[in-house]
């Protein structure tokens, strides 16, 4: 037992300095994109102390404000927690009222299970999107609290994850290295699973504030065979990395760690982030904010030109001071150097580094009398130029994480499946504002269809047999998101058309 605990351990520890060794490279961009405009998480190549000043190499921050205006903007356009942003259906079973009935408990008991303090969702999927606004790349941990009986979110900083992709492109294996004290790894996992100098450390108390380098590998179980119940899909492994010991060895029913990435390369498997296609901006409007300062304290308090063989005394140069000399009398240097032209470029570079977060698309800065249509039209535009970046997050982030969370609160007993019904039946769609936005373009053409139809239906009403009226009611209700709830469904509709 002991060899095959201690082969699996090497294993995963060579294939994690296999995994480092090939992203030095994008180490070295986050670090320099974080420095400029992520200064907390500056901890990629070098070590920072914490409470050290990590604002050294910046001169003006507009790159930070925008990266977090980015972030925000996502988060209330996406998960807004205070918003409905994700519905359920069940298609087989769409006209079913009891399977209706449960769909619509079903949708509040997930919503008020995120929404939990406990859970910390909103502040951990706003730490995902900052990563994504800079560094492009984020990871998300959503597991179970037992004290609290409540979903667990927690953001994962991308320097401790190292990740594989499967032959579709998709993270399917990621190797979280992270560092624990002895005392947080006997709460964990008990003092059992510690090695003999390890364990004589803790019993003697000569534990000192020393952490050990653990490495959490979750993968794909190769052993695992569907209705197999020794084994679970997700193989989950925690390595002691310095005495190659396996700390516990385990499984999830579902990918617990998700990664999402901004955009990539398709010979990357890390992401780039609008941080990184706006880097020579950043670092030329901080260069030149430098040189800006530079010339502004030369214009306030310039050097004093003297003659080489004058007496001269140390410059009082604040208001009221004397300056004592002897000779011709000192004379202020002009540079001659011209601010107003360096103010201009940087505000030019200042407009484009805020294109490249979106901020021009997530605030409007224009002062245009609208009327309100106009208004609504203008804000699906910009939400549409998102899109991209939304299919993303879907594919990548929100679809794994919400069958994730359902599976937790199904097996929890917060949530109970109706007979007959199983995980694959249930579909999510999202309803946040960023989603609609991509919806509304149908939508609006299947009311201009019926408003250029109107002219024909005057001319021959019998012609309005063509619509279903009822499915395309259903359907506009649908992109604009309004819950199936208040709609009849088939069989009600016969049961009025009976009364009547």
């Amino acid at each position: 037992m002991m060899s095959d605990s201690y082969s699996l351990a090497d294993k995963i520890i060579r294939k994690t300095d296999e995994l480092k060794s090939k992203r030095v490279n994008f180490e070295k961009l986050w670090q320099e994109i974080s420095e400029l405009v992520l200064p907390r998480k500056a901890d990629f190549t070098v070590k920072q102390e914490p409470g050290a000043k990590r604002t050294r190499k910046l001169y003006e921050t507009t790159a930070v404000n925008a990266a977090e205006i980015l972030a925000a903007g996502l988060h209330g356009l996406m998960t807004n927690p205070s918003g409905k942003w994700f519905s359920l259906s069940v298609p087989k079973y769409q006209n079913v009222p009891e399977i209706s009935d449960w769909v619509v408990s079903a949708e509040q008991v997930i919503a008020d299970e995120i929404g939990r303090a406990c859970a910390g969702f909103a502040t951990n999927i706003h730490e995902v999107y900052l990563d994504l606004a800079v560094l492009g790349t984020a990871g998300l941990y959503v597991g179970w609290n037992e004290e609290n009986e409540s979903l667990l979110f927690q953001s994962r900083f991308p320097g401790e994850l190292f990740l594989e992709e499967n032959a579709a492109g998709q993270v399917d294996r990621v190797y979280r290295v992270f560092k624990m004290s002895l005392d947080q790894i006997v709460q964990t996992w008990g003092h059992n699973v510690l090695p003999e100098k390890m364990l004589s450390d803790f019993e003697t108390g000569n534990q000192t504030e020393r952490e050990y380098e653990i490495i959490h590998a979750v993968t794909p179980n190769v052993l695992y065979k569907k209705g197999d119940v020794f084994q679970k899909p997700v193989s989950s492994v925690y390595v002691l990395k310095e005495e190659r010991t396996v700390l516990f060895s385990g499984g999830f029913e579902e990918m617990p760690l998700f990664v999402t990435r901004w955009s990539k390369a398709c010979t990357e498997i890390y992401g780039r982030s609008p941080a990184a296609t706006v880097l020579p901006d950043i670092k030329m409007i901080q260069e030149m904010m430098k040189e800006t300062i530079i010339a502004a304290q030369l214009a306030n308090r310039p050097p004093l030109l003297v003659r080489d063989d004058d007496q001269f005394a140390p410059a009082a140069t604040v208001p009221g001071g004397i300056i004592r000399y002897t000779g011709e009398a000192p004379k202020a240097f002009v540079s001659g150097a011209n601010s107003g032209v360096g103010l201009e470029i940087m505000n030019e570079i200042r407009t484009r580094i805020k294109t490249a977060f979106y901020n021009d698309q997530l605030i409007s800065t224009e002062n245009v009398q609208m009327t309100a249509t106009e208004v609504l039209q203008r804000t699906e535009e910009k939400m549409r130029l998102l899109g991209p970046v939304f299919g993303r997050l879907q594919t990548e982030l929100l679809g794994p994480m919400m069958l994730r969370i359902f599976g937790l609160l199904v097996r929890h007993g917060k949530m109970i499946l109706p007979e007959g019904i199983s995980f694959g039946d249930v579909k999510v769609e999202y309803v946040s504002p960023l989603s609609l936005a991509q919806k509304h373009l149908q939508a609006r053409a299947v009311m201009q269809t019926l408003e250029l139809a109107e002219e024909f239906l005057k001319i021959q009403p019998e012609a309005a047999s063509v619509f279903n009226g009822p499915e395309a009611i259903r359907k506009i209700g649908e992109m604009y998101g309004v819950s199936s709830s208040l709609f009849n469904t088939c069989d009600e509709r016969k049961e009025n058309d009976g009364e009547r």
